[in-house]
C-alpha cells in the first residue's frame, strides 16, 4: 500500500544505510555508549559491523543482564580472546549484576585488568557491586574485590575509578609508583587499611596526580591495631583539584605538598578532627581559588585563636569562592573575619549552617562592646555573602549583625532556606 510510512521506507532504500557509510573512528564512538554484550551483537547488522566491535577502543564491560557469574565469565574471555591485542583508550569493568562479585572471581578478574594494562588503556575503571546487596546473608558474606594483588604497572594509564574495592597501603604505594603518568584517581565507597603489617599509613603520594576524589573511604579504627592515631596523608605537588568527601573510621587528614590546588572540597563531618587540626589544613590551601571546608559543627568549642600557629600570617591571594560551615563562627566569628580580612580577592561567599537543634550554642554576641572589639577591615571585591539556614534560625541576625559592623564596604546578603527542612 502507498502509505506514508511505506513511502519512508523506500526512501530510506534508496538513500542507503547511512550510518554504516560513516567513518570507522564515528562508529567506535557510538559502540563506546553500549555495554561490550550490545556492542557484539552489532556484528549481525551487515557486513561493514562484523568486525567492528573487535576493534572498539573503548570498552564497557558490564554484568548487567547476565543470568549467572559463570555465563558472564565465558562471555569477557571470550570477548578478549576475540580483540586480541589491539589497543585500548577505555576499560570498564562492572560487576553490577545479580549475585556476581568480583571477589569470588578474582584471579579472573585480575587477568582482565592485567590485560587492559597491557593493551596500553589510559582509562580503567574498576566498580564492584552494591555492598548493600553483600550483607543480606549473613552466614555467607561476600567481601569487597581485594585489588592490592593485582599488578598495576602501566606507563600509558592516565586515569582510574575504583568503586567497592579493597586496598591496603602497601598495594597504595605499588599503585603510585608502577602508574607514573596517572593523573586522575576517584575511590569512591572503597576500604584502605593502613596497619603496619600493610604498610604503615596510606599515602597519596604522586608526582603526576593532577585530581584526586575519594568518599565514603573506610578505614579501621586506630585502637584495633595498636596505633596512637589513623592519618591519610595526601602529598601531590601537581594536584590541581581535590574533593575528600565522607572518610569512615577514625582517621585524620593530613596535607602536606598540595600547593598547585585551584579547588579543594574537604568534607570531615564524621571525623575526629580537633581545631588546630582543620585550621593546619586551611593554611595548607593558601593558594587555592575555590575552597569548600565542611567541617564538624562542635569544633570551635575549643576554638582560641591566640593559641593557633597554623593561620598566623597566612594570605589567601587567589581565594575568590568560600563556602564554610558554622564552626568558624565561633568566638564571634573570629575564623571567618580572620579569613575575610586575608582574602583580598574573594569575591563569593557561602555559610552553610547545622539545624540549631545540632548546633548547640555557637556563642555570638551583638553587644556594643564586642562589636567594637576589633577595627573593621576591607573586603572590596566580595559582593555576595549567601547564608543557607533553616526557617527561624536566630543566630542568623546576629550573623548579619557582626558581618556589616566589621566590613567597611558591606557586600550583598542572601538568606536561603535548608534543603529539606
Amino acid at each position: 500500500m502507498d502509505t506514508p510510512s511505506g513511502k519512508r521506507a523506500k526512501a530510506m532504500d534508496a538513500a542507503g544505510d547511512r550510518i554504516s557509510d560513516l567513518p570507522d573512528e564515528v562508529r567506535h564512538h557510538v559502540l563506546s555508549f553500549l555495554p561490550a554484550s550490545d556492542a557484539v551483537r552489532t556484528c549481525v547488522l551487515s557486513p561493514m559491523w562484523r568486525q567492528l566491535w573487535a576493534s572498539a577502543p573503548r570498552l564497557n564491560v558490564d554484568a548487567e543482564g547476565f543470568t549467572s557469574q559463570s555465563s558472564f565469565i565465558k562471555f569477557v574471555n571470550a570477548l578478549l580472546l576475540s580483540r586480541g591485542c589491539i589497543p585500548l583508550e577505555s576499560f570498564w569493568l562492572r560487576a553490577n549484576g545479580p549475585g556476581i562479585f568480583l571477589e569470588n572471581f578474582r584471579d579472573t578478574a585480575y587477568l582482565w585488568i592485567r590485560y587492559a594494562l597491557c593493551s596500553n588503556v589510559e582509562e580503567l575503571g574498576v566498580d564492584d557491586y552494591n555492598q548493600n546487596d553483600r550483607f543480606e546473608d549473613r552466614e555467607n558474606p561476600i567481601e569487597f574485590f581485594q585489588i592490592q594483588h593485582c599488578p598495576f604497572t602501566s606507563s600509558y594509564l592516565k586515569k582510574l575509578h575504583l568503586c567497592y574495592v579493597y586496598i591496603n597501603s602497601r598495594g597504595l604505594k605499588k599503585l603510585f609508583s608502577g602508574c607514573p603518568v596517572l593523573e586522575d584517581l576517584e575511590m569512591i565507597n572503597c576500604e584502605i587499611f593502613h596497619t603496619e603489617n600493610f604498610g604503615g599509613q596510606p599515602e597519596f603520594s604522586s608526582a603526576s596526580l593532577k585530581s584526586l576524589s575519594i568518599e565514603y573511604v573506610d578505614f579501621p579504627y586506630a585502637l584495633d591495631y595498636d596505633m596512637s592515631d589513623c592519618y591519610i596523608v595526601i602529598n601531590m605537588p601537581s594536584l590541581v583539584s581535590l574533593h575528600v568527601g565522607t572518610l569512615l573510621g577514625c582517621t585524620l587528614l593530613s596535607l602536606e605538598d598540595v600547593q598547585s590546588l585551584i579547588t579543594a572540597s574537604i568534607d570531615l563531618y564524621t571525623s575526629i578532627h580537633t581545631f588546630a587540626d582543620c585550621c593546619k589544613i586551611l593554611g595548607a590551601l593558601s593558594n587555592v581559588k575555590k575552597l569548600e571546608l565542611l567541617f564538624p559543627y562542635d569544633l570551635g568549642w575549643k576554638y582560641s585563636m591566640q593559641d593557633d600557629t597554623h593561620l598566623c600570617g597566612v594570605v589567601f591571594t587567589n581565594l575568590l569562592t568560600l563556602s564554610l560551615s558554622d564552626w568558624c563562627l565561633y568566638d564571634n566569628c573570629k575564623l571567618l573575619l580572620y579569613l575575610l580580612e586575608h582574602s583580598p580577592n574573594l569575591e563569593k561567599l557561602t555559610l552553610k549552617m547545622s539545624e540549631p537543634h545540632f548546633r548547640g550554642n555557637i556563642g555570638l554576641s551583638c553587644s556594643a562592646a564586642s562589636v567594637k572589639s576589633a577595627t573593621p577591615f576591607n573586603c572590596e571585591k566580595l559582593r555576595k555573602v549567601e547564608i543557607v539556614c533553616s526557617k527561624g534560625d536566630k543566630i542568623v541576625g546576629r550573623l548579619v549583625t557582626i558581618l556589616l559592623n566589621k566590613m567597611k564596604s558591606p557586600p550583598e546578603i542572601n538568606i536561603k532556606p535548608l534543603s529539606g527542612v
